[in-house]
């Protein structure tokens, strides 16, 4: 039996996306965000740009149905605080009309584990930024605190492997999360 055939369907939603996760990972740490403020602030202000874009996920009515506090999730407000801190104006950024609203189940549900997923990667900057730069929960870094909390969450993924969901499903899963890794990617793009 193949191991593919072995790996549940946040396993294989994982695999999938691995190779574009590792690039988006290896940029974001070649630019040392927790260097200096300087490299921070940079940090910041794409997770600024992307979370704005995201504000329409956290209102989508299918997800409410199944993931608890999704509107406790979004980070967008924390941002803007830890950039009000570091005396850093907010990016002049054209807000997108909400992409989400209308989208099906399995693709927003996509984005969202590809936005939770990265919640890892953020805990253990986080911690660098404590350390490095003195930042915390309480200034510069309520992000990042925030992050961390979700960083262990296991109802994201075991939603995942326990829906029902046809093969047409699936696929759109898969695509919803490369869809927001590419959106991600292009904000790096944009202010890198």
């Amino acid at each position: 039996m193949p191991i593919l055939e072995l790996l549940s369907r946040a396993e294989k939603l994982k695999q999938a996306i691995s190779i574009i996760t590792d690039d988006i990972d290896h940029h974001l740490l070649a630019l040392a965000p927790s260097a200096d403020l300087d490299n921070y602030k940079k940090f910041l202000t794409l997770q600024y740009a992307y979370q704005l874009e995201l504000k329409g996920l956290y209102e989508h009515a299918g997800l409410h149905q199944y993931i608890d506090n999704l509107h406790d999730r979004t980070r967008l407000s924390l941002i803007k605080q830890d950039l009000d801190d570091l005396k850093h104006p907010l990016p002049n950024h054209q807000q997108y009309p909400c992409r989400f609203q209308n989208a099906d189940f399995a693709y927003v549900l996509g984005w969202l584990y590809v936005i939770e997923g990265a919640q890892f990667s953020a805990a253990t900057l986080g911690k660098q930024v404590e350390a490095e730069l003195k930042l915390n929960n309480q200034r510069g870094a309520r992000y990042l605190a925030k992050a961390s909390e979700y960083s262990k969450d296991c109802q994201l993924n075991h939603l995942i492997d326990n829906l029902e969901l046809c093969e047409q499903q699936q696929a759109t899963l898969i695509e919803g999360a490369e869809q927001a890794l590419q959106r991600f990617k292009f904000y790096q793009a944009q202010l890198y």
